[in-house]
């Protein structure tokens, strides 16, 4: 039987994309999720209008994210009832093994011929996957921090989406036999924790705002349904964590600004930052979609920030991202504090791409 990732004789760069993501997706315990994808590369070509928007792309097909768009795509349309045989499979079959190929195949050729503008449209939009079991990474970060400077925190966020990060306040974690923050809460986040257990102590966050090219709103229920859409069918735990996470958000609306991260990043850090209080750059699965110069600048506000922080006013840059061969994603942290280690990135965990597990390793002894 032909592997997820083995290429097809006349498999074009939209096939074999598709089919690189599947074995990915395999590899992580998402069966439903591999076969679709592999059922798409398989499909894709009947449909010549949609295939050459794909097979013609721009850009970098992987960077792009070009193949969470179109399975975006084809879960709205599920979700909201214009593909009723893909809504029926995706309710049916949850995450469990996967129907048969030629069924899925048959599925999937219908709802891409019927359908050809409006997945169009999705490809033309940037991802929007605002995990936020991905916070207990930050969390950790955080907790770690304290326990050698204890000091509230001010989180900004790069590429916050619709903010429910900024949130973490409002949510439970349970971080490998330690639990923090609202515990009572509607969203306790509870990843499978690896490694070193979490330091303990409280979770103090004196603020936090973010920043997005093209920020969501929480209380737009169009905006709702692009974020449920990204989720992938049969994802039961994600969505109930994603809609717990978008009640919260009703309540206690994120701080979301739009524009660059770079230039957002730069104007913020500039500000004066009270004595006593800890500034933490926040960001998660995003330098992949930033181009060079948007990284640069990034990383220029970040040099310039840590030149002058103290150990009376803190800066530590937490990121969870691919590493640069893309094996495994990283919780790296960074701190400046007026120290001779100021600058040096610490890998503290490695993590599961969307937070379901944390193999932690701490940033001390």
């Amino acid at each position: 039987m032909r592997s997820f990732a083995e290429p097809c004789p006349g498999d074009g760069r939209a096939a074999a994309q598709l089919r690189i993501e599947a074995a990915k997706a395999a590899a992580f315990g998402k069966p439903l999720a591999a076969a679709l994808m592999s059922a798409l590369a398989r499909v894709l070509p009947s449909v010549p209008s949609l295939h050459a928007h794909v097979e013609d792309w721009p850009g970098d097909l992987a960077a792009d994210g070009v193949a969470f768009r179109l399975n975006a795509g084809l879960h709205a349309l599920a979700l909201g009832g214009e593909a009723p045989e893909l809504a029926d499979l995706y309710a049916s079959r949850g995450n469990a093994l996967p129907p048969a190929p030629d069924r899925l195949d048959r599925i999937l050729s219908r709802v891409l011929e019927d359908h050809p503008r409006t997945l169009t449209s999705w490809l033309a939009h940037p991802t929007q996957t605002n995990e936020v079991a991905r916070v207990a990474g930050l969390v950790a970060a955080l907790l770690a921090l304290g326990r050698e400077t204890p000091l509230p925190c001010e989180v900004l966020e790069l590429g916050a989406s619709a903010g429910l990060n900024l949130n973490l306040a409002h949510y439970g974690f349970g971080l490998g036999g330690m639990t923090v923050g609202d515990t009572d809460g509607p969203l306790f986040i509870v990843p499978d924790w690896r490694g070193r257990t979490a330091a303990a102590g409280p979770l103090a966050v004196a603020g936090a705002r973010g920043v997005d090219l093209h920020p969501l709103d929480a209380r737009d229920p169009d905006h709702r349904r692009r974020l449920e859409s990204y989720v992938w069918p049969g994802e039961v735990q994600r969505s109930a964590r994603l809609a717990a996470a978008l009640g919260i958000a009703q309540v206690h609306p994120p701080v979301v600004e739009e524009g660059r991260a770079s230039r957002w990043l730069a104007r913020e850090l500039a500000r004066p930052q009270p004595a006593g209080v800890r500034r933490v750059v926040f960001h998660s699965m995003v330098l992949q979609y930033a181009d060079a110069a948007e990284r640069a600048g990034i990383e220029a506000a970040l040099a310039a920030a840590g030149a002058v922080a103290t150990r009376d006013r803190p800066l530590a840059r937490v990121g969870i991202e691919w590493r640069a061969d893309r094996a495994c994603v990283e919780l790296r942290i960074t701190r400046h504090e007026g120290s001779g280690e100021d600058g040096l990135p610490h890998l503290a965990a490695i993590c599961h791409p969307y937070g379901e597990w944390f193999d932690w390793r701490g940033i001390g002894p």
